[in-house]
């Protein structure tokens, strides 16, 4: 939560000090000085809450629902009480994981909080769905949960025997009514008189020190950002994407004395290549050592173009002129996350921050993607030349079909690729040219027409 000496407050419209209303004699502040909700900082949720609703039960989680006085306020204490008005312009309830709900008037260090609810009950819940709009406030002790819409709030528990009163009607503002102080012995009497006369039941209680608020349901709006979990770790990390990375800030590699080196896990047999996945056809993950620069030659990681589009970045790029620069980034000497910037003035950004996943497009069959959770990412220190040879022959060892083979004292002999494939049935041959540029494939059939 933002800190309570903060301006953020009048910042952002909520009152720092008591407005006009006021409260009853014989409320009694369960506590002082109350923290401002948190605000909009640089942090994004992650985008599957744009879908799903974000469950949160981590205890101290905190949001704020205000609500703005309703218009029998002025009906009741002005009209009929002869009062001033009594119910403060807005009142902010608290929720807080773990704690007996509250409200306050305003925000600061000043600021008093009364209990919404008796001390047993606490908030076990909160719930958010932002596609549709609605926040669930979750109770113990079976008290029902209370429901923000579109900033109109329902509240099943209010139903009079409880202390407070919810009332939709057409043709005029939903009413929320609360008795205060909340008390067992102020909360019978409502119970009991709510339903017969209301004036008569205020003209008894205020000389008494007590009294009922009047608020408007359908003005209840939600106060909470992405800041409102930046202060557990946990739940940090599970809602939020990670904070953006100023990148031009910090120090690139030297691709000719060391490389970005990490194992892609590729599960989906979809998201498999011919040069990087080869004929593996098994249901498992396969296990993918990618190396950069290096695999530029034959990748194109799926970024973003100059103008803000996804391409498959450096696809159309000229060997040895693909890749711009590399920029890791460290924290505690573990790298979480890299960006590849390209000649063609693309970029891409891995892992993503999201979902963890690598993705690109192969180069010399652009209608494979090669797609896995970025595992054992790290800087490493040397030839990346001479280790990228070394990744490639470890690749080709670990594709050979050894029934297919003919092997000398252990070694494949084979000087040519071959692979087999279904509709049509045929035998793929991938050899050198005669003049030694390049390669070229033969195509065998494996079956004759009748």
């Amino acid at each position: 939560m933002a800190d309570k000496t903060s301006m953020f407050a009048s910042l952002e419209g909520l009152p720092t000090t008591m407005g006009s209303g006021a409260t009853f004699k014989n409320m009694k502040p369960i506590s002082k000085g109350v923290n401002l909700p948190a605000t909009k900082e640089d942090r994004e949720f992650k985008k599957k809450y744009d879908e799903e609703a974000m469950n949160i039960t981590t205890d101290g989680f905190t949001i704020y629902v205000s609500l703005s006085s309703h218009e029998l306020d002025k009906g009741f204490y002005t009209s009929v009480m002869k009062m001033d008005e009594q119910t403060p312009a807005q009142t902010f309830f608290k929720f807080t994981i773990g704690e007996t709900p509250s409200y306050s008037f305003y925000f600061g260090e000043s600021a008093e909080s009364y209990p919404l609810t008796l001390s047993g009950v606490k908030v076990r819940g909160i719930q958010i769905d932002r596609k549709k709009d609605v926040v669930k406030i979750l109770f113990t002790e079976d008290v029902e949960e209370m429901i923000i819409k579109k900033k109109k709030l329902e509240w099943k528990y209010a139903s009079g025997d409880n202390g407070y009163f919810f009332q939709r009607t057409s043709g005029s503002r939903a009413l929320l009514m609360g008795v205060a102080p909340y008390n067992e012995v102020n909360t019978r009497k409502f119970g009991e008189e709510v339903a017969k006369d209301l004036t008569m039941m205020l003209k008894s209680m205020i000389p008494e020190g007590n009294g009922v608020y009047f608020w408007d349901a359908d003005t209840a709006t939600t106060h909470f950002s992405p800041q409102s979990f930046t202060f557990d770790s946990e739940i940090d990390k599970e809602f939020l994407l990670p904070a953006k990375v100023d990148y031009d800030n910090l120090q690139t590699i030297d691709m000719k004395k060391s490389y970005i080196s990490f194992s892609v896990a590729v599960e989906n047999k979809a998201k498999r290549t011919n040069n990087y996945t080869g004929r593996h056809s098994g249901d498992s993950s396969y296990i993918v050592n990618l190396q950069f620069p290096g695999d530029e030659e034959l990748l194109a990681p799926m970024g973003v173009g100059e103008d803000g589009t996804t391409v498959a970045c450096g696809a159309d790029s000229p060997a040895g002129r693909v890749l711009k620069s590399i920029t890791p980034v460290e924290k505690n000497g573990v790298v979480e996350q890299v960006r590849l910037d390209f000649r063609d003035g693309s970029n891409y950004i891995f892992p993503d921050s999201e979902t963890g996943l690598f993705t690109a497009t192969d180069k010399e069959f652009p209608e494979q993607m090669l797609e896995g959770k970025v595992m054992n990412l790290i800087l490493a220190v040397g030839s990346p030349k001479e280790n990228h040879a070394k990744e490639v022959a470890t690749r080709l060892e670990q594709d050979v079909d050894i029934q297919k083979t003919i092997m000398d004292d252990g070694k494949p002999i084979t000087q040519a690729i071959a692979w087999t494939t279904n509709n049509p049935s045929a035998m793929k041959v991938l050899v050198p040219n005669p003049d030694g540029k390049g390669s070229k494939l033969i195509t065998i059939p494996l079956t004759r027409e009748a």
